[in-house]
C-alpha cells in the first residue's frame, strides 16, 4: 500500500486521488474542514500531511516564479524553499509538474530525489490531445470565421504541434507546419499537413489566418507578426513566457494570446485520469 501525501493541486489532483484510492493508494491531503474517508486523511498541518509517506506530491500547475504553489486546495500561501525541503525525507519522491531552476537548485542541495511529471514522454504526449482540443477551443472563440478553410500555421512539430496540425486539417483547415526536425516534418507530410522551412515563411505568412506556436522561444517575431492580416490570431502554447513577441502584437493591433496549462483548465477530468494511469508507474519500485 503506497501512501500519499499532497500539498496543494487542483481538479486534476482530486481526480487523481479519486482514482488511485480506488486502487488501494492511501493519501494524506493539506486540506481543512474535509470529510475523511478510508482511504483519504485531510489535515490542516503540512507537517503533518508531508510526514510517513511514501512520496509527496505538489501540484501537476507548479509554482510561481517566487516558488509559491500555484494551486492549494484551500489557497494557502505554500512556498517550496529551503526550509520547506528540510522537512522532507530524501529518500522518497517529491513529486511535481515542473521544477523551475531554482526549486531543483534547492533539491539538489537538500539531496532529494524527485519527478517532473510534465517532463514525463508518455504524459507529455497523452496531454497532448487536450492541448491540442483546447487550443482549437481558444481558436474557434477568438475569431468571426469557421476554422474550416481557414490557413492554420504551426510552429513546431514536437508531440502538441504533431496532434494539433493533424487535428486542424481534419476539421477542414488548411494545415501548414513549420519545423527543423527533418523527422517530424516527414510525418507531417504523411499526414496530410503542408510543411515549409522557416526560410520560406516570410512568402506565406501573410496569407495565414491563425497562427499556433509550441516552440519555447521567441520564433513569432516582429518581422513576423509585420506581415500578418490585421485579423490574425496568434496562440502561443509555449511555456511561460512563450515563443511571441506579445508587445509587438499588440502594437500592431494582433491579437495574440498566452494558452498556458490548457489540460487543467480545458479537460481537468481527463487530465487527472491521465495523471492516475502515470502515477503508479513512477512508484512501482517503492
Amino acid at each position: 500500500m503506497i501512501r500519499i501525501g499532497v500539498i496543494g493541486g487542483d481538479k486534476r489532483e482530486e481526480v487523481l486521488i479519486d482514482n488511485l484510492a480506488q486502487q488501494g493508494f492511501t493519501f494524506k491531503v493539506l486540506k481543512k474542514n474535509a470529510l475523511d474517508t478510508k482511504a483519504v486523511k485531510y489535515f490542516n498541518d503540512l507537517k503533518e500531511v508531508i510526514s510517513d509517506v511514501d512520496a509527496v506530491l505538489a501540484p501537476m500547475s507548479s509554482t510561481d516564479h517566487e516558488g509559491y504553489l500555484k494551486s492549494t486546495f484551500d489557497n494557502r500561501s505554500i512556498k517550496l524553499d529551503r526550509n520547506f525541503f528540510s522537512l522532507l525525507d530524501p529518500q522518497k519522491p517529491f513529486i511535481i509538474g515542473i521544477a523551475r531552476p531554482s526549486i531543483k537548485k534547492e533539491l539538489e542541495f537538500a539531496g532529494i530525489n524527485y519527478i517532473e511529471l510534465a517532463r514525463q514522454a508518455d504524459l507529455a504526449i497523452l496531454n497532448a490531445i487536450p492541448t491540442a482540443e483546447g487550443a482549437i477551443k481558444i481558436a474557434i472563440e477568438e475569431t468571426d470565421y469557421t476554422l474550416y478553410n481557414s490557413r492554420t500555421l504551426v510552429f513546431g512539430l514536437g508531440k502538441v504541434g504533431l496532434t494539433l496540425a493533424w487535428r486542424l486539417r481534419m476539421l477542414g483547415a488548411e494545415s501548414y507546419a513549420v519545423t527543423r526536425d527533418r523527422k517530424a516534418a516527414a510525418r507531417g507530410k504523411d499526414l496530410g499537413i503542408k510543411m515549409f522551412a522557416y526560410e520560406e515563411l516570410n512568402g506565406i505568412i501573410s496569407d495565414m489566418n491563425i497562427l499556433f506556436n509550441t516552440v519555447p522561444v521567441r520564433i513569432i517575431s516582429k518581422e513576423i507578426i509585420s506581415l500578418l492580416k490585421k485579423d490574425s490570431v496568434i496562440i502561443d502554447l509555449a511555456s511561460a513566457p512563450g515563443g511571441t513577441d506579445f508587445t509587438e502584437a499588440e502594437k500592431a493591433g494582433i491579437k495574440a494570446i498566452l494558452a498556458l496549462g490548457l489540460p487543467g483548465k480545458i479537460a481537468p477530468v481527463t487530465a487527472g485520469k491521465i495523471l492516475a494511469d502515470i502515477l503508479p508507474g513512477l512508484l512501482s519500485d517503492l
